[in-house]
């Protein structure tokens, strides 16, 4: 079941320096933490003069889409997927 949310949420990323690449690492939603594993998808959308950084992750069980604002630094989480059909 896809969930529409669109919330602020608190994240630990981890930037590696010689790749370039952010990783989300943790996601704190509803007071409880969900650990990621995989980066499945990673996309830029242009809103107005902000980039907004997509990902698509995973903690093996549900499904996330998140984006970090380049313009306030704010994290959202716009989405839940649990993969079951209702």
């Amino acid at each position: 079941m896809n969930e529409i949310i669109n919330e602020k949420i608190s994240v630990v990323a981890s930037y590696n320096r010689e790749t370039g690449v952010v990783m989300p690492r943790k996601i704190r939603w509803l007071g409880k933490d969900f650990l990621i594993k995989k980066l499945t998808y990673y996309h830029r959308v242009r809103q107005g003069r902000n980039v907004l950084h997509v990902f698509h992750v995973t903690d093996g069980a549900t499904d996330f889409r998140l984006h970090l604002d380049s313009g306030n630094l704010h994290w959202t989480l716009e989405e839940v997927t649990d993969g079951s059909a209702s």
